[in-house]
């Protein structure tokens, strides 16, 4: 495992990719509406492809990750041990995102589950950045871009399943989203960043958005939110606090 310096100019290097990549193609994420744009949400519409706008999530990630990165290559934190554990699975995380946008579908499914991988590694092992600037500008960000790596898993074997010939409509997209709003509040869970349930949340609102006339999407978000609550209040808990 990457140490010190090392593990440093990592970090800096997986930032550069992804930044380089994601923002220097010119690719357009938020193409999904078709009306001449050809786009892959264009291309293999489904239910669980969220609004435009929702990928307005990118700017908060990117801003995320740019100040781990500068955190992490301070001088003073050369020798620190929780980033030495986090900081290569972060620069690998950062380094697959970027990758996502020279692969083709079917590829890209297999990258973006391992940037999922990646970051859930990185921020568990940020877990103790639990105060003061590092919990904002380190387990927070990790924890940003692993809840929306969990939709961004999901969303790229939707389109593939579309792309075989398989109709991902409204009901199969509710139940995805149910399993999106577990598999956050268990990330959540263990590593005690909230910020993947917002990721999630915010996914949520956005499909919602793109279907608002679908009735299985309200409820799969109500579904995710609720599962997130229970997860998150137990019913002993819930007693306790309504007492």
């Amino acid at each position: 495992m990457l140490r010190g310096l090392p593990r440093q100019m990592a970090v800096v290097a997986g930032l550069l990719i992804m930044l380089g990549l994601n923002l220097g193609l010119g690719a357009d994420p938020a193409d999904l509406a078709g009306e001449g744009r050809t786009g892959v949400y264009a291309r293999y519409p489904n239910a669980f492809a969220p609004h435009p706008f929702t990928f307005a999530i990118w700017l908060p990630i990117f801003a995320g990750a740019a100040a781990l990165t500068i955190v992490q290559a301070r001088p003073a934190r050369r020798l620190d041990a929780v980033l030495d554990a986090a900081g290569p699975w972060a620069a690998a995380a950062f380094g697959l995102v970027g990758l996502t946008a020279l692969t083709p579908l079917g590829l890209s499914n297999v990258v973006v589950a391992l940037a999922l991988g990646a970051s859930l590694a990185a921020l568990a092992a940020a877990r103790p950045c639990a105060r003061g600037a590092d919990r904002w500008l380190v387990r927070a960000p990790l924890g940003l871009l692993a809840g929306w790596l969990v939709v961004a898993t999901a969303l790229n074997l939707c389109q593939l399943a579309v792309m075989l010939g398989v109709t991902i409509g409204p009901a199969v997209a509710a139940v995805l989203m149910i399993g999106a709003g577990l598999a956050g509040m268990a990330i959540t869970r263990r590593s005690g960043e909230p910020a993947a349930v917002l990721a999630l949340i915010w996914a949520g609102a956005g499909i919602l958005a793109a279907h608002p006339e679908e009735v299985a999407i309200w409820l799969g978000l109500s579904g995710m939110i609720l599962a997130i609550i229970q997860k998150n209040y137990p019913e002993g808990k819930i007693r306790q606090n309504i007492v």
